[in-house]
């Protein structure tokens, strides 16, 4: 038998994808306040905004399984750098964890903010005589962003 219906290409949601990489940018943010402020505490309240940092990175891997899930060429690349979204299992293993280097996680992520920033603004700009160009640069921020990702997981 022969299928009748055909199938259709879905095309990216420009707004959706925005508003998705606006939010890893909020989450990635809202971590690198929390680990400044831990890198200033002491005790109880440095284990405390540990965690929070924790749960924003986790919230910023949720984000990014939903952007896996609307962009296949990320998903494609996030697979190549064999990064997944957070593993519920590790959680205990997680909490004890302590950022050894601060400063460090500090630039990645900020430099990870810079590579989604960048991803908002190439969304935000249509009908541009540069597409080739900016469809070349959305793929080496792919690549740069999964690499990024990789390497805060491995400092965390």
């Amino acid at each position: 038998m022969r299928n009748t219906r055909e199938r259709r290409f879905v095309t990216l949601d420009i707004e959706h994808m925005r508003r998705l990489h606006q939010e890893a940018i909020e989450q990635l943010e809202l971590m690198r306040t929390a680990l400044e402020t831990a890198e200033q505490a002491i005790g109880t309240i440095r284990d405390k905004m540990d965690r929070i940092a924790l749960d924003h990175w986790n919230a910023y891997m949720d984000v990014i399984h939903m952007i896996l899930s609307h962009d296949n060429e990320m998903a494609t690349v996030m697979k190549k750098h064999q990064i997944g979204s957070r593993n519920d299992d590790s959680s205990e293993e997680a909490e004890q964890s302590v950022f050894a280097n601060q400063l460090l996680l500090l630039h990645l992520l900020k430099s990870l903010s810079r590579r989604h920033r960048r991803f908002w603004d190439i969304y935000g700009w249509r009908g541009n005589p540069m597409s080739e160009y900016l469809n070349e640069s959305m793929t080496v921020e792919r690549e740069h962003i999964a690499e990024l990702i990789g390497m805060i997981q491995d400092t965390i």
